[in-house]
């Protein structure tokens, strides 16, 4: 079985997943800023979807996702830069797993996938918040972490740079592990239905 099982699986049903995952990485956005969780969260299950779905569905869910948060959300379409850098990634690690292996996707390649998102998101969304918001994102509970560091160290382009990257790390990985699980149960779900 190569990584991607989106050859066995219906479009409904990709349609579905695709859906479900929009859903939930906008209501995981807004449970963080309901209680002050200093994590995104919003692009939670954006991963499965490029594992389970292909990058299309991935980045259908990526620009769901975003466009969803900038309409009700204090976000805006300019992190939709992040989301797409997201899925691209994930992309590129997949097809790297499937040139080497014939077997299903591994945690590793989830955790890789959230690896190289968050640094890219920690860069390019620490860059639009320096650049468009002076250091602000307007999400208060990712302003959190920000005014820890810069209460320690009074520089605001660092702790902005440093809080967004270990923000962007922490939930990537929450992000990965996450779709990974998904990952599984659907690939369990796909054996017991054969």
């Amino acid at each position: 079985m190569k990584g991607m099982i989106n050859k066995t699986l219906g479009i409904p049903f990709i349609i579905f997943f695709t859906l479900f995952a929009i859903g939930i990485n906008y209501c995981g956005s807004l449970l963080a800023e309901t209680i002050v969780f200093p994590l995104y969260l919003d692009s939670v299950l954006s991963i499965s979807v490029v594992a389970i779905c292909g990058y299309v569905p991935g980045l259908i869910c990526a620009l769901g996702s975003n466009f969803l948060l900038s309409i009700f959300t204090h976000s805006t379409y300019l992190f939709s830069i992040c989301h797409i850098m997201t899925v691209t990634f994930a992309w590129q690690i997949f097809i790297l797993h499937n040139k080497n292996s014939d077997k299903p996707y591994t945690l590793d390649c989830f955790l890789w996938a959230g690896f190289w998102a968050a640094l890219s998101n920690g860069i390019v969304g620490n860059m639009i918040a320096d650049l468009v918001f002076a250091g602000n994102t307007g999400r208060p509970s990712a302003n959190i972490v920000v005014q820890g560091i810069y209460g320690a160290i009074p520089n605001l382009s660092f702790a902005n740079n440093f809080g967004g990257l270990l923000e962007n790390m922490a939930d990537k990985t929450l992000s990965a592990v996450l779709s990974y699980v998904i990952y599984k149960f659907v690939c369990y779900i796909g054996e017991k239905g054969k």
